[in-house]
């Protein structure tokens, strides 16, 4: 095979390739045009076309001229191909040059070359067979686009409709009558694909053409919707003529709120606030209606906060309004949300001005949880001026915000705060720690920190028992280097509960380090408890031998209720395997008392365990 004739250029190579490819697009046009015109001129000539569509001939006939004219210059550099297959483009690394090499052999190609190459794409790698398949299959439609479209169901995708618009928006471009009339023959979902494709494509239709086109294709809402998209993206002149005139036609349509809502912005922009009566009275969609006045009051927010919140009020309390509760209270929490952002403490005061005391507290709780998350030192500082009911959740919502930032500039603060909500400040703090890559920090600052030193036994639980969750073997190893006070318990015992609760398995390799006394039977209970809410009995009964055998009664005790709970049926078949008496006697009273509430045996099942009974709990279970 001969090398393809050598390019002088005086350019750059950049400049090559941008020429080239400039060169290569135009030809395809020109061929496509070539190819298509005598058909056209045959179409026209075989019928009478209407006045609309005389005006659509004489537009394609214009465009394929100059698209002509254009081309003839430059074909025969396209015809300079260095390629001969698909698989030759794979000696291209650049995305581009494979593309311009494409096209160079693109633009040579009749149409059995063109399915060739069609057939050779379904069998590249699946990343590049879009890349492939689309200036092929625009190729193959100026050539034969009936044929093109044959060939959909031949290529392997999954998704076809793009395909479609490839073919449609290639059609429409030089024959948009014959393509438009192919697309008749279609089902619904192709037919759409193709109008779709053909009104994006040939933007240089008018108006009332779309509509032709899109009732000859049987959905004449999309030219309407495109139509109207087009007025919308420029000012609109006379905000309150096209409302009334697009109120009707979409306000029942989800996917057409936002056209309402451009207008209605713009009208209120012209004449002010005082026209949402109007606008909200013209709509009788509820739903239409909340994203409408919604967007309307959230753009006003931003200028007139206390004017839109005024309004939203009004709404309200408009029984014809027929938003409901649950439109209005969203309406407001808009509104506030705004608001809150350039002037919390103002939004706040007019929440707190509502008189219905429920909307009350959810407006403002929703205003302090929105300036928490944005200016958290600010309404710690205000903390104690702010409505009760939002203190613990604006404390814990603004510490969660600053620790996220900066733990320890929050620690810093949080240890200098004084009144009511400090200690709730800095158990939120301690919480919100342990979730961060410094959590180590949390319990040294618990320690250390002087300005907490009377909250520190209150926070070394919290912080040990979050610990537990992020780090056990640390939590572990903090908890036994604490002193037990006299009549407390070691706080091991607090790691254990957590870990019972969160991976039992865990639970159990740190119970030999559980410090003996009171603190290691507490532990034991903790495990034996969630043994015996999982249904491992066994386990439970296990797990007391390896207590001192003085331990083992206050054990047995301890998980008496929450068994006869959730397994009496267990607790009266192990009742024999208690360790003493005493034990049997407390299980039986147990037994008996749930069984009232519960009925989880049988009256001859309970009257079975009377014989276990002290005088004292017979006693105790009669009166």
């Amino acid at each position: 095979m001969k090398s393809p004739p050598s390019r002088k250029w005086s350019t750059t190579p950049h400049t090559r390739y941008a020429f080239v490819y400039l060169v290569c697009v135009t030809v395809v046009i020109a061929w496509g045009s070539s190819t298509s015109t005598d058909e056209i001129d045959r179409t026209h000539t075989a019928r009478s076309p209407d006045p609309l569509t005389a005006v659509l001939v004489a537009q394609n006939d214009s465009r394929q001229s100059e698209d002509r004219i254009a081309a003839e210059p430059v074909a025969r550099k396209s015809r300079n191909a260095t390629i001969r297959s698909l698989d030759d483009l794979e000696q291209f690394r650049s995305p581009f040059k494979r593309h311009l090499e494409l096209l160079f052999l693109l633009s040579d190609a009749d149409e059995k070359q063109v399915l060739r190459l069609l057939e050779e794409s379904n069998e590249a790698k699946p990343q590049r067979r879009l890349q492939l398949q689309k200036p092929i299959l625009q190729r193959l439609t100026q050539l034969n686009p009936r044929k093109a479209y044959e060939q959909i169901e031949l290529l392997e995708q999954d998704n076809t409709s793009h395909l479609i618009d490839w073919i449609f928006m290639e059609w429409s471009s030089f024959n948009l009558e014959e393509a438009v009339s192919f697309a008749e023959s279609l089902g619904d979902d192709q037919k759409f694909a193709a109008l779709r494709s053909v009104l994006a494509e040939r933007s240089d239709l008018s108006e009332q053409q779309r509509l032709r086109i899109a009732r000859q294709l049987g959905n004449e809402q999309h030219a309407i919707n495109l139509n109207m998209q087009e007025r919308l993206s420029k000012p609109i002149d006379n905000p309150e003529e096209t409302w009334n005139e697009l109120v009707s036609v979409v306000q029942d349509n989800p996917g057409q709120f936002w056209m309402l809502a451009t207008v209605a912005r713009a009208w209120v922009e012209k004449d002010g606030l005082r026209i949402l009566d109007q606008i909200s009275e013209s709509m009788t969609n509820s739903q239409t209606r909340q994203h409408v006045l919604q967007a309307v009051l959230l753009n006003a927010a931003k200028d007139t906060p206390e004017i839109a919140f005024e309004y939203a009020l009004k709404f309200d309390s408009n029984p014809d309004s027929n938003l409901g509760s649950l439109g209005f209270v969203s309406l407001v929490s808009a509104v506030t949300s705004t608001w809150v952002k350039s002037d919390p403490r103002s939004a706040l005061d007019a929440a707190s001005g509502v008189e219905q005391l429920g909307l009350r507290r959810k407006l403002e709780e929703s205003v302090v949880t929105a300036w928490a998350n944005q200016n958290p030192q600010d309404v710690l500082s205000a903390i104690e001026t702010l409505p009760e009911h939002v203190r613990q959740s604006a404390t814990r919502t603004a510490i969660s915000s600053w620790v996220n930032e900066d733990p320890h500039e929050a620690a810093n603060f949080v240890a200098s705060m004084e009144g009511g909500s400090r200690a709730s400040a800095a158990s939120s703090l301690v919480v919100a720690w342990t979730r961060q890559t410094d959590y180590k920090d949390s319990i040294e600052w618990v320690l250390n920190e002087p300005g907490i030193s009377d909250l520190k036994g209150f926070l070394l639980p919290e912080v040990l028992s979050y610990l537990a969750y992020v780090d056990p073997q640390f939590a572990m190893e903090k908890a036994l280097e604490q002193p037990i006070a006299d009549g407390d318990l070691g706080l091991e015992a607090t790691v254990i509960f957590r870990l019972s609760h969160n991976d039992i398995d865990e639970a159990i390799r740190f119970l030999p380090q559980v410090r003996p006394g009171s603190t290691k039977t507490a532990a034991y209970e903790y495990v034996g408890k969630m043994y015996i809410q999982h249904g491992a009995t066994e386990d439970a009964l296990n797990l007391a031998q390896e207590l001192p055998s003085s331990n083992r009664s206050e054990y047995f005790q301890a998980l008496l209720t929450t068994w006869s709970r959730s397994d009496p049926e267990s607790l009266l078949n192990s009742i024999d395997s208690l360790p003493t008496s005493e034990v049997k006697s407390k299980a039986a009273r147990v037994l008996t008392i749930s069984n009232k509430r519960h009925k989880g045996l049988s009256e001859k099942q309970v009257q079975s365990v009377e014989k276990y009974l002290s005088n004292e709990d017979a006693e105790g279970i009669r009166n």
